[in-house]
């Protein structure tokens, strides 16, 4: 910040040049004079922490703009008291169990990563359920599976195809990114096949029209554009026709438009 046109880093509360907080943080210090802590008020507020993230602010331009920076803070520690007793019970239970917010575990609410592991107790319980169902799922938020909501991250096999939610109603062994898009009234590549019926009945007249044509994106073709590439071929219909000059039946160019444009473009 900046006072008096002086550029002052902001360091805390909790100092000699601020009275050690106005003397609020005396009985906090003589008791533990070796934590160093931003939120010294937490310590023993019956909630468990371990490492917060917390934004410092370091400088201030003339301008007003503030520099933030991140750093971690730690109450589960013995200089902390193992946050006022808070820890105490966790960490008896959980002796290697590290998490940012160990009042997470046993919350009823089944949390991803390291708080679903044999060394939180598959955090504290929450996820035994989950586990059981999907031995094999890795999965960093697994409240997101089954949520109704096709992700595509958890559809595979050990997650169920996302518990359920990216399985077509339809077509039970179509497996593609967003089943949502099957029926649509766009042909999608990923989705033209026989077990997700053909994109749902969209690529039907594209497959009997062009059987031999295969590109990434069939909607594209006859759109009254010349994509050209893999589209301006034989196979598909020159692009469905968009890619054919009326004036010149045998000449295949990506791009027709420049043909009689007034200015000669010789070879490509």
């Amino acid at each position: 910040y900046v006072q008096n046109g002086v550029t002052k880093v902001f360091k805390g509360y909790n100092t000699k040049q601020c009275g050690w907080d106005g003397g609020d943080c005396i009985k906090f210090n003589a008791k533990y004079p070796n934590c160093s802590v931003d939120r010294p008020y937490i310590i023993g507020d019956g909630h468990c922490d371990n490492r917060i993230v917390v934004g410092v602010i370091t400088s201030s331009s003339p301008e007003g703009q503030l520099s933030y920076e991140e750093t971690l803070t730690g109450y589960n520690t013995a200089q902390c008291g193992w946050d006022g007793g808070d820890c105490l019970e966790f960490n008896e239970k959980y002796p290697d169990c590290n998490v940012n917010y160990p009042y997470r575990i046993g919350d009823d609410f089944c949390h991803g990563g390291i708080y679903n592991s044999e060394k939180c107790g598959w955090d504290g319980g929450d996820c035994t359920e989950f586990n059981e169902r999907y031995p094999d799922c890795r999965a960093s938020s697994p409240s997101d599976i089954g949520n109704g909501s096709c992700d595509e991250d958890y559809n595979n096999i050990q997650c169920g195809w996302d518990g359920g939610d990216c399985i077509h109603v339809g077509y039970p062994d179509c497996h593609v990114g967003d089943p949502s898009y099957i029926g649509n009234g766009f042909c999608g590549s990923s989705y033209n096949t026989e077990a997700c019926g053909w994109d749902g009945g969209d690529c039907e007249v594209f497959n009997k029209n062009y059987p031999e044509c295969s590109v990434s994106n069939p909607s594209r073709i006859g759109n009254g554009r010349c994509d050209g590439d893999d589209y301006n071929t034989e196979e598909c219909g020159w692009d469905g026709g968009d890619c054919a000059v009326a004036s010149y039946p045998d000449c295949n160019v990506d791009e027709p438009s420049l043909i009689g444009d007034g200015e000669c473009d010789g070879e490509p």
